[in-house]
């Protein structure tokens, strides 16, 4: 499973108080790769200084969704302050799925 989170070096206006992007994603590793046995894969991508634009680059730009913005296998599961429970639940749903039953 791949995480990968979008972010910039500057705090989103609208999140005062909230941990900057940088801090959401080492936070994320250091929890996920301890909580999970599973393959994680993680990325960080600052949406201000990519040299290749995507959907998720443009929508932020366009203001339609907070960052730092956090994907799980290209689905979006969180943004803004990041609540970790929204993230362990969607890796929860993703891995009741690849159960082998």
């Amino acid at each position: 499973m791949e995480i990968k989170v979008y972010g910039a070096a500057q705090t989103c206006p609208s999140c005062v108080g909230a941990p900057s992007s940088e801090e959401t994603y080492s936070w994320l590793q250091a929890v996920l790769g301890r909580k999970y046995e599973t393959a994680l894969t993680f990325e960080y991508v600052d949406f201000e200084a990519a040299p290749v634009e995507d959907e998720w680059i443009t929508a932020l730009q366009d203001d339609v969704y907070f960052y730092p913005l956090v994907l799980l296998d290209g689905e979006m599961v969180d943004e803004g302050y990041v609540q970790l429970k929204k993230i362990t639940q969607a890796i929860d749903r993703r891995l009741e799925k690849t159960a082998p039953e």
